[in-house]
């Protein structure tokens, strides 16, 4: 199964102190042609099979553990997430491919379950869509 990046979000921060993250998602995507179309598809597409792929839009503050940063950890969380017909996170599928710590893999787990997305679309419907995204927790000295 081939997996593409849907999204990066950074977050940066300064240790030690309570420096507040900010969250990078990039410029403002348009919604998907399928977005608000009923679907009865079950089934659970790869990124490169549909004709639109999960676009997020909204998301919670990111939150970098203040032990963590404040310890220099840092790196790329990388989870495969299963994208619902509804534009949200199955919880149930997350699975952390790649982690330089639990602790930050808690947290891109708990801002990727808070994120909406525009729906992934094959040939115009909404589908479930599996997609890897990458978030990027970085300590800025």
């Amino acid at each position: 199964m081939r997996r593409s990046p849907l999204l990066v979000v950074v977050v940066l921060g300064c240790a030690p102190g309570p420096v507040p993250p900010r969250v990078v998602i990039g410029p403002p995507v348009p919604r998907t042609s399928c977005t608000g179309t009923a679907s009865t598809d079950s089934a659970v597409y790869d990124a490169a099979q549909v004709t639109e792929r999960p676009v997020v839009y909204d998301g919670p503050i990111l939150n970098y553990p203040p032990e963590l940063r404040a310890a220099g950890v840092q790196g790329r969380v990388l989870l495969s997430v299963v994208i619902n017909t509804d534009g949200r996170a199955d919880a149930g599928s997350i699975e952390a491919i790649r982690s330089p710590d639990f602790g930050l893999t808690y947290e891109a787990r708990r801002w990727v379950v808070g994120a909406k997305f525009w729906p992934g679309c094959l040939t115009g419907r909404p589908v479930r869509v599996r997609v890897a995204i990458p978030i990027d927790f970085k300590v800025m000295r």
